[in-house]
C-alpha cells in the first residue's frame, strides 16, 4: 500500500495515501474506539465544522492573514466535504476525552488534504498545513463547543412543527372527549372528577408550550463563542478576524450570527 509521511510535534508516522485524515487522526484511532459508534453517524456537528472552516479561511482571507489562493482552496474543500462524499474520511468514536480536539483536528486534516491535493496534485502538508492553515485563528475550545450550538437549531426547526401537530390532534381529542368523566389521580390515588376532554386539552397546551419553548431558544444556537481561541482572550487570532468570520457564516447560513 502507498504511504506518505506526516509530522507533529511527537514525530513522525505512515499514512496510507488513500486516505485525507492524517498523522494526528491516526494516533487517536489506536488509542480508542470504546463505543464503535462514530461521530459522523450523526452528522450535523461535522457539517457545522466545515461551514465554519470555510467561514474562518474566507474572514482570514479578508483580513489579510491568509493567502487567497491557500482560502479558496480551504472553501473549495469545505465545499466537498459537505457533500457527504467523505463521510467515510472520519473514522473517530464517540468516547473521546479532550473536548473533542481530536474531531477538529480529524476535519483539519481532511479539510488540508482536500485543499492541498486541489493546489498540488497530491495529498500532504506543504502547501496547506490542518493547524496552520485550516485552523488559524480557531481552537477546539471555541470552534467546537460553537459548532455544538450551531448544529441545533435546523432539529428546532424540524420539531417544533412535529408539537404543533400533536398538540392539534390533543385538541381535536378533548372535543372528541369532552363529555367522557373520569377520576383525576394525584398524589398516587384517585382525587377529584374531570372529564377526558380535560386531561388531553391538557396534554395539548403542554405540547404547545413546549413549541413555544423551542422556538425561543432557536436564537441562542447562533449566539457562538468562535474568536475567543482557546481561553477566551482571541491569542492567535489575526485583528479583525472575529468580525469576518461571523459576516461569511451569516451569508452561508442565511442567518444573523
Amino acid at each position: 500500500m502507498k504511504t506518505r509521511i506526516e509530522k507533529d510535534c511527537l514525530g513522525e508516522m505512515e499514512v496510507p495515501d488513500n486516505v485525507y485524515y492524517g498523522i494526528q487522526t491516526m494516533r487517536v484511532m489506536g488509542v480508542s474506539g470504546l463505543l464503535g459508534e462514530k461521530v459522523i453517524k450523526y452528522p450535523f456537528l461535522h457539517q457545522c465544522l466545515f461551514q465554519m472552516k470555510k467561514a474562518s479561511a474566507l474572514a482570514n482571507k479578508d483580513i489579510g492573514a491568509l493567502e487567497a489562493e491557500k482560502a479558496d482552496a480551504i472553501a473549495w474543500a469545505c465545499d466537498q466535504a459537505l457533500t457527504g462524499r467523505y463521510d467515510d474520511q472520519f473514522p473517530l468514536d464517540m468516547y473521546q476525552g479532550g473536548g473533542y480536539t481530536c474531531v477538529n483536528m480529524n476535519v483539519n486534516e481532511v479539510i488540508g488534504n482536500l485543499a492541498n491535493e486541489y493546489l498540488t496534485g497530491h495529498k500532504g502538508q506543504d502547501a496547506i498545513h490542518p493547524n496552520t492553515h485550516v485552523n488559524m485563528g480557531q481552537s477546539t475550545n471555541d470552534v467546537v463547543t460553537s459548532a455544538e450550538h450551531l448544529c441545533i437549531y435546523p432539529a428546532l426547526d424540524k420539531l417544533a412543527p412535529e408539537l404543533d401537530k400533536l398538540a392539534e390532534a390533543f385538541a381535536q381529542k378533548a372535543l372528541e372527549f369532552a363529555d367522557v368523566i373520569k377520576v383525576g389521580r394525584t398524589c398516587l390515588q384517585d382525587a377529584v372528577p374531570l372529564t377526558l376532554g380535560q386531561e388531553f386539552g391538557g396534554y395539548a397546551e403542554f405540547c404547545r408550550r413546549q413549541a413555544a419553548n423551542i422556538r425561543s431558544l432557536r436564537e441562542e444556537c447562533f449566539s457562538l463563542i468562535v474568536g475567543g481561541t482557546a481561553v477566551g482572550t482571541g491569542l492567535g487570532a489575526a485583528p479583525g478576524y472575529q468580525e469576518a468570520f461571523y459576516k461569511h457564516l451569516s451569508a452561508q447560513l442565511g442567518e444573523d450570527v
